[in-house]
């Protein structure tokens, strides 16, 4: 019987020796693997999340050059795409990040969400729209004495560039100074804070030299009609004919009081050719008295009337223009102040306005005339009037402001132009060489275009966009307004003092930018911080007994806040001398000089918002607002 051995050949275990090696250098390859897949997989959201924090810091960047050019842009959030990535920038005037309120109304919050290769990252950064002095209570940026009276008291931060003295200051706030040697709780801070902050005055500059177009000096004649009979009869220009007029233009300056219009500036007949009025005889029909109407009349298509939509009874001088151009959809225009105002598809193209009646035409009355100063329609104008041309063409809207005043006078275009300068006399000389000079009858007024001494308007209800395009309502002397009412969004201009007193109250973002002094007497301007007004004079400042929302920008000698005033925002001033006194300030001051406290409180707080406007200040970032998250 055979026996086979079970007897281990050389061959065989070198081959299971070889195996047995071969599984473990695998298995070691292979967890090796793992192990470098996954170093390398952190490895490679490392450098994602680094893209995607560079990618939301891009996106802060955007968001700040936004803020500074167009704060309307982030009416929405701003998408951005980079690198494979994306952020989206947002901006929030209420909340952080988190829900909670903002410190102050004049912050707001950027924040900028970012991903890219599934990594998301987010930043955010807090931004103020006044410059980083205003986050002290006070900042006062020169040399000067100081005084703080021992009954009042700072609630915040203060800086000053000099001596401050023995402020009252509450628990746990500093007062910073630039003096070696401070006195009392003060802390020596060896440069300036901050800077002073500069104002750009440029927007409110503009603003003011527009009155000088309105209001010329006070050796500018101009004709006064009482609305009684006095007019004005044009010689020698008349109309005749179906097709007499394919293009027109007629500019005037007018100035209607509250009770005023009512009929012609220029008429050669509603009924036969046109008429440039303001408002209709004998009183207003559907809202219509209180505007401007240009009436014409054709042969074959008739009658005409067209409305604009400004109350211009104002007492305030307007450049009004009526435009005709037979060639345009939209035939018949009127512009006030340079502003399209109304417009009428009236007649089919090519049409032309006139009867084959003969019509000569008047200033300040209405036209029946078939021959010089014959049949009228004794509705006679209530205001002032100056500087009338009559065109045959039709200006573009862009032409239009070059109608304030004429300088050509022999344009080929140009009819008539009475500047109305003679300033005695009844005669109206027209100065081109058509002579179509005018003379008056019942002895209209001759005065000057420009307003002298103190207007004074009385217990009156003022809606500031009801008056003209522009929410403006302007003054070129000094005007007080008693026991008023004015409401905005809108714009004070004047160029003299303006008075508020007995109790008038404004409301509802409101500019009130004067060259002269603003004077404050027992009023209310603004109700709120969102509701506020902005105050800038180039002179004084007086607010007395009152109660002020907003932002307040004094250029003058003099700041003074008395007698139990109570202000809420931001202070700006340029005045040697300011004083607080007996009275309460919440927000901030910011002085280019000293403060003198008295008997007051000062606490810092909230300031009106002022992202995205032309008020003159750059926005900042709050410090140490930087946040990742």
């Amino acid at each position: 019987m055979l026996k086979i051995k079970n007897k281990a050949q050389p061959g065989f275990v070198i081959l299971a020796s070889t195996l047995g090696i071969f599984v473990t250098v695998s298995f070691f390859a292979f967890y090796l693997a793992r192990f470098s897949s996954n170093e390398s997989n952190a490895g490679g959201n490392y450098i994602m999340d680094i893209k995607a924090r560079n990618l939301a810091n891009t996106g802060i960047e955007h968001g700040l050059q936004i803020v500074k050019s167009s704060f309307s842009s982030f009416s929405s959030p701003v998408i951005g795409n980079f690198n494979n990535g994306s952020y989206k920038v947002s901006l929030n005037t209420s909340v952080d990040e988190n829900g909670s309120n903002l410190q102050y109304n004049h912050y707001g919050l950027l924040k900028s969400e970012a991903e890219i290769g599934g990594v998301k990252r987010n930043a955010r950064l807090i931004m103020s729209s006044y410059p980083d002095a205003f986050n002290l209570a006070f900042y006062g940026g020169n040399t000067d004495g100081i005084s703080f009276s021992t009954s009042s008291t700072i609630n915040g931060d203060i800086y000053f560039n000099g001596n401050i003295g023995s402020a009252n200051l509450t628990s746990g706030k500093i007062a910073y100074t630039s003096i070696t040697n401070p006195n009392g709780n003060s802390v020596f801070h060896g440069y300036p804070l901050v800077d002073f902050p500069n104002l750009d005055n440029s927007f409110y500059q503009s603003l003011l030299s527009t009155i000088d177009e309105y209001y010329n000096s006070s050796s500018e004649p101009m004709l006064i009609f009482d609305g009684n009979n006095d007019y004005a009869a044009i010689q020698g220009l008349n109309y005749y004919g179906s097709n007499a007029i394919a293009k027109l233009t007629v500019s005037a300056w007018v100035k209607v009081p509250p009770d005023g219009g009512d009929w012609a500036v220029v008429d050669f007949d509603r009924s036969e050719y046109y008429n440039c009025v303001v408002g209709v005889p004998n009183g207003s029909a559907s809202g219509e008295g209180d505007r401007v109407g240009f009436h014409t009349r054709s042969t074959a298509n008739g009658i005409k009337d067209m409305w604009g939509s400004t109350n211009i009874r104002d007492n305030k001088w307007h450049h009004i223009v009526w435009v005709y151009n037979n060639q345009e959809v939209y035939d018949k225009k009127i512009y006030i102040d340079g502003q399209l105002d109304g417009q009428q598809n009236a007649y089919p193209t090519n049409t032309n306005l006139g009867t084959n009646r003969r019509r000569y035409g008047f200033i300040g009355e209405g036209s029946e005339a078939g021959s010089y100063n014959a049949g009228r329609n004794n509705t006679y104008f209530q205001g002032s009037i100056n500087k009338i041309s009559i065109w045959k063409k039709a200006f573009a809207a862009n032409e239009i402001s070059s109608l304030r005043n004429i300088n050509d006078y022999d344009d080929n275009d140009l009819v008539a132009y009475w500047p109305m300068d003679e300033g005695l006399g009844n005669i109206l000389y027209d100065k081109t060489s058509n002579n179509y000079h005018s003379t008056t009858f019942n002895n209209p007024t001759w005065s000057t275009r420009q307003n002298s001494g103190q207007e004074l308007v009385e217990n009156q209800n003022i809606i500031l966009s009801s008056l003209n395009n522009q929410n403006i309502l302007e003054h070129s002397g000094t005007i007080n307004f008693y026991n008023c009412n004015i409401n905005g969004p809108g714009k004070i201009l004047i160029l003299g003092d303006v008075i508020f007193s007995g109790g008038s109250t404004l409301s509802g973002n409101i500019d009130i930018i004067v060259q002269g002094n603003i004077t404050i007497n027992n009023s209310t301007i603004g109700n709120s911080l969102i509701n506020n007004c902005v105050l800038y004079s180039n002179s004084n400042i007086s607010i007395n007994g009152s109660v002020v929302y907003g932002l307040i920008i004094c250029n003058g000698n003099n700041l003074n806040v008395i007698f139990s005033s109570t202000i809420y925002g931001a202070v700006y001033t340029q005045s040697n001398n300011t004083e607080i006194s007996s009275s309460t300030l919440t927000g901030s001051i910011v002085s280019k000089y000293s403060l003198s406290l008295v008997n007051s409180s000062l606490t810092k707080g909230s300031l009106p918002q002022i992202f995205g406007t032309p008020y003159g200040f750059k926005k900042m970032i709050i410090p140490g607002s930087y946040k990742e998250f």
